[in-house]
């Protein structure tokens, strides 16, 4: 073998192993970037069903001390009327708000979530991309050298 027919070869290898390396490069990337939008959006619903159930968990907390607040009332003989009904109605508005400001909570960690799976999906079709436009850059590359170790380019 004429040492031009081996630097081709060398060169045309050289290249072969280039772009499949950059093309499984991409694939990787890509993979694991899907992976981490799938885990992503696991724990923005994990976040929401926390949220939704502490929500619902302090409305029974909410509910209980309302039904002692009744009974403590009846005992003590005080009618529910007045300022007494005033403080169980605040009682029972102060719940709800706080119920409503754990589910706001859960809803906005779960919308970071999304995001986080959605930046993380655009990442991994960049980085696929990427392997592919360096694959074919390579093989131009390749192409070009193999042309001039064999002598046909000047």
């Amino acid at each position: 073998m004429s040492l031009a027919a081996a630097a081709l070869v060398t060169s045309i290898a050289g290249t072969a192993m280039s772009v499949y390396s950059q093309v499984e490069q991409g694939k990787s990337q890509n993979e694991w970037s899907q992976y981490n939008a799938a885990v992503a959006e696991r724990d923005a619903l994990a976040a929401q069903q926390s949220a939704e159930y502490d929500a619902g968990e302090k409305r029974k907390e909410t509910e209980r001390l309302l039904g002692r607040q009744r009974a403590l009332y009846g005992k003590a003989g005080v009618t529910l009327e007045g300022s007494p009904l005033l403080l169980m109605e605040e009682t029972a508005s102060q719940g709800e708000l706080d119920a409503l400001m754990i589910e706001r909570e859960g809803k906005l960690k779960a919308g970071n979530y999304q995001s986080e799976a959605a930046l993380s999906r655009m990442k991994g079709s960049s980085a696929q991309k990427a392997g592919y436009y360096g694959a074919g850059s390579s093989l131009l590359t390749g192409a070009s050298s193999a042309m001039t170790a064999y002598g046909l380019k000047k």
